[in-house]
């Protein structure tokens, strides 16, 4: 079986067992078998056996959508979430078209807003040629400021070049009317139900195999990220897609970076801006002056454990604060480790700290199988180096029965070439050009104009599109607070 379809499979032998459950016994052959002190909670979850594995027959989680929003309305105005504040938008805005300019847009039926940011809003449609639900997400003003520019292209080029089942998939990202003039990217994503920070407040009784099929889903794209060499640096809940059926998907690579073999295994770059929460101690007030792929480990096991008691583990207020709270379950790290250190101010605070003993995990996760402990205290180990990849986290005993290294692929490390463009100071022009560069990557016929030379700053669609009128929609977004 094709790795592309493990997951597919999996589900469909789970919708199959219930739709037969009602013919077959409960007792299964041949049950994982856990740490024999664990008594796990009740639960109406039976195991399956697929392709030799033993893979729980999950529940559809709640999933309830990250922001409810009403069926668009043509004949609505609309406010909208911008650069991080609520503004007022006059009536020339009212007037825009949720597709602006864009020959494909009749393609695409949309239905509803599902989600709304600094970059624009989301979409839910339908595509017309395939049938298939999509999301389709408008960027506006992509060339407004330089750094958000190149954070789009970097996302869009990692997407393209990271194709895995637990990541998101770009599907389609629509020509522009204008090869230099162009202002706004529609990128087609396929839909997704929720994300994982929803879905954790949303199900308040999650089994033991939920919890080990999220963390496989999440390692398993881990191990493939790092295996192009790519660092996501800012792994949490709300970057996590998911769907009631339990798959779960990767997401916003935006402040992504790629390391490359003629660079140190351990890099640092100066604009990491991720999650405090979520974030490892060595990006603490610079713990570190270099760090390695065990960040992203870090952030798997907040995430993890997150999932077993419904809420965030370090939810620091400051840095200060977020160094107490992990220091207040870890322990203070030992002498060697504080001395590698390579920040004074940091050392000095640590070497002052009152002495903290580590907290038992069994004391802090009560009722958790021993096994998803055990994996769980090595994903958060202070020390980067005491870490484990994700490929030997995948191979820990607590996936046994459901791992199977065939099922787990790595890739080739990403070209430099690639992303060139990280080396060097870009203009607005040179960050148009690559995104549009993209773009083509999605229409074959255009892109083999483009490579053979073409000089031109504005075309008409190739004759396979066909013109049409854009229905109007204005999107109506009540406000929320920021």
């Amino acid at each position: 079986m094709g790795i592309s379809t493990f997951v597919d499979e999996i589900l469909w032998r789970f919708q199959r067992h219930n739709h037969l459950s009602s013919s077959v016994t409960s007792t299964n052959p041949n049950p994982v078998v856990l740490n024999p002190d664990y008594e796990p909670k009740p639960s109406s979850s039976l195991s399956t056996i697929v392709q030799g594995f033993h893979l729980p027959a999950l529940e559809n989680t709640r999933v309830p959508k990250r922001i409810a929003f009403p069926p668009m309305d043509p004949m609505k105005r609309v406010s909208i979430f911008c650069r991080s504040s609520i503004i007022s938008i006059d009536d020339s805005f009212l007037e825009r078209e949720f597709f602006t300019e864009y020959g494909e847009a009749g393609r695409y039926e949309v239905q509803e807003v599902v989600g709304k940011g600094s970059y624009g809003v989301v979409g839910s449609a339908t595509d017309k040629h395939t049938g298939d639900r999509v999301a389709i997400k408008k960027i506006n003003d992509v060339f407004e400021h330089v750094s958000d520019a190149t954070r789009i292209l970097r996302e869009i080029k990692l997407l393209r070049l990271l194709r895995h089942p637990d990541i998101v998939e770009i599907k389609h990202i629509m020509l522009p009317p204008s090869r230099r003039e162009f202002r706004d990217i529609y990128v087609v994503f396929e839909l997704m139900e929720s994300d994982l920070h929803q879905v954790i407040r949303a199900n308040d009784d999650l089994t033991p195999e939920h919890y080990q099929f999220f963390l496989y889903q999440l390692l398993r794209g881990l191990k493939y990220i790092h295996s192009a060499n790519v660092f996501h640096r800012d792994l949490k809940p709300k970057n996590i897609l998911a769907n009631a059926d339990c798959k779960l998907k990767i997401c916003d690579f935006g402040l992504a970076r790629v390391s490359f073999n003629d660079a140190p295994s351990a890099i640092f770059w100066t604009d990491y801006v991720a999650t405090r929460w979520y974030r490892a101690p060595e990006l603490c007030g610079s713990f570190f002056s270099k760090y390695t792929p065990a960040i992203d480990i870090w952030s798997i096991g907040c995430i993890f454990a997150e999932m077993l008691t419904g809420k965030p583990l370090f939810p620091g207020k400051n840095v200060v604060h977020q160094l107490d709270l992990m220091t207040d379950l870890l322990g203070t790290p030992p002498p060697e480790s504080i001395a590698r250190i390579r920040n004074e101010k940091a050392r000095r605070y640590l070497n002052s700290m009152r002495k903290k003993q580590p907290v038992p995990f069994t004391h802090k996760f009560p009722h958790v199988d021993p096994l998803a402990l055990k994996l769980l205290e090595r994903l958060l180990a202070f020390d980067p180096k005491d870490r484990p990849s994700a490929e030997e986290s995948l191979a820990d005993p607590y996936f046994k029965g459901l791992g199977n290294v065939d099922r787990e692929p790595s890739t080739q490390p990403i070209s430099k070439l690639e992303f060139e463009f990280e080396r060097r100071k870009l203009q607005k022009d040179d960050v148009r050009e690559l995104i549009y560069r993209e773009i083509l990557e999605y229409h074959p016929q255009m892109l083999q104009e483009y490579l053979r030379g073409g000089e031109q700053t504005s075309f008409l669609y190739p004759r396979s599109y066909t013109f049409f009128v854009v229905t109007r929609f204005i999107i109506k977004v009540p406000q929320t607070q920021n």
